[in-house]
């Protein structure tokens, strides 16, 4: 994974959340982070890593999202 790309969804609403990308070999997956939960969009990184994999993307993503207040 090379970096994590964030940006606000429904910005400044109730509702309001992070939208971020992560590229991985070549290949974006996208997701949404809110409170500490992760949602994927299709296609989900499990269809093609392992789930060792996609928990140490996911622990990445919750880190940068810490460091940065998201």
């Amino acid at each position: 994974m090379k970096e994590i790309e964030v940006k606000p969804m429904f910005e400044g609403q109730i509702h309001e959340r992070q939208q971020f990308k992560v590229t991985i070999d070549g290949n974006d997956y996208q997701g949404i982070y809110h409170e500490g939960d992760i949602d994927w969009f299709h296609p989900h990184p499990e269809n093609d890593l392992s789930d060792a994999h996609v928990d140490h993307i996911e622990s990445q993503v919750h880190g940068f999202m810490k460091e940065n207040n998201q």
